[in-house]
C-alpha cells in the first residue's frame, strides 16, 4: 500500500512540474518567419503538374518549369534534372499503377526583405503502386519543396522512406 502511494505521489509531482516548467507555447514572431500562404495558384499548380507527369511516365513535359542548372536532391542523393527523370522513369518498369493519393500542396511567399522573397512551394503526399514482380500494393508517405526563382524551380527536394521501394525492386 505504501508503495502504491509513493508510486502515486511521484507521478503527479512529476506531472506537476511538467506543467509549470512549460516554456511559453505563444508564437514569437522573428525574423524570416513570416509570409503569405497560397493554395491554387500557379506554383502549387506547377507542383500537382509535376506530379502528374511523374504518374504517366511524362516528365520531359515539365522540364521547362526548371532552371538549366536546378539543384533536385531526392533524399540524400544530388542530381539534375535529366537524372532525376530518367530514374523516376525506371520506377515504371518495376510498378505499375503508379499514383499519388493525399496530395496536399500549397506556396509560401516568405517576407526576408528580398525584392521577389523566398518561394516554396510544400507538398505532402502518398504514393501507391502495385508491384509487377508480387502484386503487392505499397503506400509511402512522402514530402516535397520546390524552391522558386521567378518562374522557374530552382531546387527541389523529395522525401520519403525508400526501403520498401527498393525492396520491390530487388
Amino acid at each position: 500500500m505504501k508503495t502504491n502511494i509513493l508510486f502515486i505521489a511521484t507521478i503527479v509531482s512529476i506531472l506537476f512540474l511538467a506543467c509549470n516548467s512549460q516554456q511559453n507555447s505563444t508564437p514569437q514572431k522573428a525574423e524570416n518567419q513570416i509570409g503569405i500562404i497560397k493554395g491554387n495558384d500557379f506554383r502549387s499548380s506547377a507542383m500537382i503538374t509535376f506530379m502528374d507527369a511523374y504518374v504517366n511516365n511524362n516528365l520531359s513535359s515539365v522540364a521547362d518549369l526548371f532552371t538549366p542548372d536546378a539543384k533536385i536532391m531526392i533524399n540524400d542523393a544530388d542530381l539534375t534534372f535529366s537524372q532525376m527523370a530518367e530514374g523516376f522513369s525506371a520506377g515504371h518498369q518495376y510498378f505499375e499503377n503508379i499514383r499519388h493519393e493525399n496530395r496536399d500542396a500549397f506556396t509560401m511567399h516568405y517576407e526576408d526583405g528580398k525584392p521577389a522573397g523566398n518561394i516554396f512551394t510544400h507538398c505532402w503526399y502518398t504514393w501507391k503502386a502495385t508491384s509487377k514482380k508480387t502484386g503487392e500494393e505499397l503506400s509511402i508517405r512522402g514530402y516535397a519543396w520546390m524552391k522558386w526563382k521567378d518562374d522557374k524551380v530552382e531546387t527541389v527536394y523529395n522525401a520519403f522512406d525508400p526501403t520498401m521501394y527498393n525492396a520491390s525492386m530487388n
